[in-house]
């Protein structure tokens, strides 16, 4: 009993969940009241169910918890939250693609990082984790700390730009509550990592990044490789083929320089002809000038 006096609030599991069940009361009787204050729409209707639907489903898996039923079908309900995280998480990447911003980035960062923690973590110890080799993730790697501070960090920069952008006193509350609710959910978690840490349920996990960087840096050079053998088959043949060209281009210029020489000689061989029907010509006139001569 002293040892349990002497846990601090945040190391308490069972104080921790009690703090989420109170937030998350706190929040969606704040969003209510809130909502009634302003002019009815089906617009504000359905921010409200969208706000609040995910809130609802967790309160009831924390209220579960607390019994025995809960403690009886806890992973089937961790599966069940896992589930609806997950949903939120794909609804947070459509909202990044659909209208770009850095809050809507910054949440679907924070929901991707719960993803990760809660199937890391909630899975564990359960047929899930080793049907589908959980264990040989790279990201059971990143250590309970850092993925919990990463949680606080991202929580509370987006908690900032909340704030900056939020012009109403409605909207500044929610997001406060908001920011408190997600840190004491991944104090959650990171409690329940350590509970089975502590008593050395699937801790041997053999993934690692280092996998991965081994097997990107394998196909990486497998790819250069096969790229290099490419680059150097075609530079083998585009070479070939100029080489190829260049002895047509020989051939040719051996051709037109026979067939120059040959009317070269021709040419002079005509010439030459010529002189000598020349000379005849003029030896026959001068003889037969000297024949007349003499008669």
């Amino acid at each position: 009993m002293m040892d349990d006096k002497k846990i601090k609030w945040y190391d308490s599991g069972n104080q921790i969940i009690n703090l989420i069940i109170a937030v998350i009361f706190i929040i969606i009787i704040s969003s209510q009241s809130f909502a009634v204050g302003q002019t009815f729409s089906l617009q504000l209707l359905s921010s409200i169910i969208n706000h609040n639907s995910i809130y609802l489903f967790v309160l009831v898996y924390f209220i579960f918890i607390k019994f025995n039923f809960g403690k009886k079908y806890f992973n089937y309900l961790n599966v069940v939250l896992f589930f609806i995280y997950f949903i939120s998480a794909f609804t947070s990447l459509l909202t990044v693609v659909q209208s770009f911003s850095l809050d809507s980035l910054l949440d679907f960062i924070l929901s991707l990082l719960l993803i990760i923690y809660m199937l890391h973590t909630l899975f564990r110890d359960t047929l899930i984790w080793k049907e589908f080799k959980l264990y040989s993730s790279p990201f059971n790697e990143l250590s309970n700390d850092w993925l919990f501070y990463s949680i606080v960090l991202v929580s509370f920069t987006l908690l900032i730009i909340n704030l900056i952008s939020t012009v109403v006193l409605s909207g500044v509350v929610i997001s406060i509550l908001d920011t408190i609710y997600v840190i004491l959910f991944g104090r959650y978690i990171y409690l329940y990592r350590e509970y089975l840490d502590k008593n050395k349920i699937d801790v041997n996990n053999d993934g690692n990044f280092d996998a991965i960087k081994e097997t990107i840096k394998s196909t990486v050079e497998d790819t250069t490789e096969k790229v290099k053998n490419v680059v150097d088959d075609t530079t083998s043949k585009v070479k070939t083929a100029i080489e190829d060209a260049k002895i047509d281009e020989k051939l040719n210029e051996a051709k037109d320089t026979i067939v120059d020489a040959v009317d070269n000689i021709v040419t002079d061989i005509k010439d030459k002809v010529d002189e000598k029907n020349k000379e005849k010509k003029s030896s026959s006139k001068t003889t037969a000038s000297k024949k007349g001569d003499k008669e």
